[in-house]
């Protein structure tokens, strides 16, 4: 069968997009949705197992499940050998979703519909969306037909969409110089252009620009930047809730090396910080930078 690992992402991530959903809906989950949920834990540490035996218990005799390719498995016991098959082949598989609703479609009848990534143990990552049905047998909640479909792959300008609050005009609050940025989008919208301006009082004295993209290769954000002295350098973006950890190494005109590790948080649409720890150069430990308030400018 083929990409058997969106297979497994299929069949692994119904049950905790059930669990999930509580939170995603604005009034309480159901009874039912609440007790297709509480199978979740199990379920999740036979996955985690590779227990393909115990994960097929959640689906009826006579299950369906539709894979994105239009391959169809019928039957609990042949869905098992799937999954023994997909474990063998994918070992230490791993899985994300994204829960849309789980809704009634009658007596004892419910629909989960959502979305799911699967990245394989060598960080390939592929997405699907999905719609399982459940019905209630012998007092528990079993999975009968499971469909996936197959989506897009996200473009460059789809993953950089997260920091789409950077575009606009930015300016420090405070410290010995004053650094004003620049944020827009690219022409196709799939990287971020930054320009900087470092002034002391009314004399520029450093000028920038930086542009951050997305590497398909490294599947992370990163980014380039370049100073009006003749400096470069390259950074690695990591995303932790609102904070964004950014990795960057520097080479001054003169050969001189420099890293550090800034952080930038967004916490409104018109305030974010920044700071900077871990500083080196030519290896040699430099001060922290404490956290900078940073507001946006407002054009008239």
């Amino acid at each position: 069968m083929k990409d058997k690992p969106m297979a497994i992402a299929g069949l692994s991530c119904v049950l905790l997009a059930a669990a999930l959903a509580a939170d995603t809906k604005e009034k309480p989950a159901s009874p039912e949705a609440t007790a297709i949920a509480n199978q979740i834990a199990d379920y999740v540490k036979a996955y985690n197992a590779g227990d393909a035996k115990a994960l097929a218990q959640y689906f009826s005799d006579d299950a369906e499940y539709t894979d994105e390719n239009g391959q169809l498995t019928e039957g609990r016991s042949d869905i098992q050998q799937l999954l023994t098959d997909t474990f063998s082949e994918n070992k230490g598989a791993t899985l994300e979703m994204q829960s849309d609703a789980v809704r009634p479609l009658g007596t004892d009848v419910f629909q989960e519909r959502g979305v799911t990534r699967v990245t394989s143990p060598d960080g390939q990552k592929r997405s699907s969306s999905y719609t399982a049905i459940y019905t209630k047998r012998d007092g528990k909640w079993q999975i009968s037909r499971l469909i996936e479909s197959p989506i897009a792959n996200p473009t460059p300008g789809d993953q950089l969409s997260q920091l789409a609050w950077m575009v606009g005009t930015w300016k420090d609050q405070g410290g010995e110089y004053s650094v004003e940025t620049k944020a827009d989008w690219a022409r196709g919208n799939n990287f971020l252009t930054r320009n900087f301006k470092v002034s002391d009082g009314d004399d520029v004295v450093l000028e920038g620009w930086q542009i951050i993209g997305w590497d398909p290769i490294q599947k992370r954000i990163r980014s380039w930047i370049f100073d009006s002295d003749g400096g470069y350098g390259q950074g690695f973006w990591t995303r932790d809730g609102n904070r964004w950890l950014v990795k960057e190494t520097r080479v001054s005109a003169d050969g001189t090396e420099s890293s550090a590790e800034q952080t930038l948080t967004y916490v409104d649409p018109d305030h974010c910080t920044f700071e900077s720890a871990n500083r080196t150069l030519n290896g040699d430990p430099q001060p922290n930078i404490a956290k900078v308030d940073i507001q946006r400018v407002k054009t008239p």
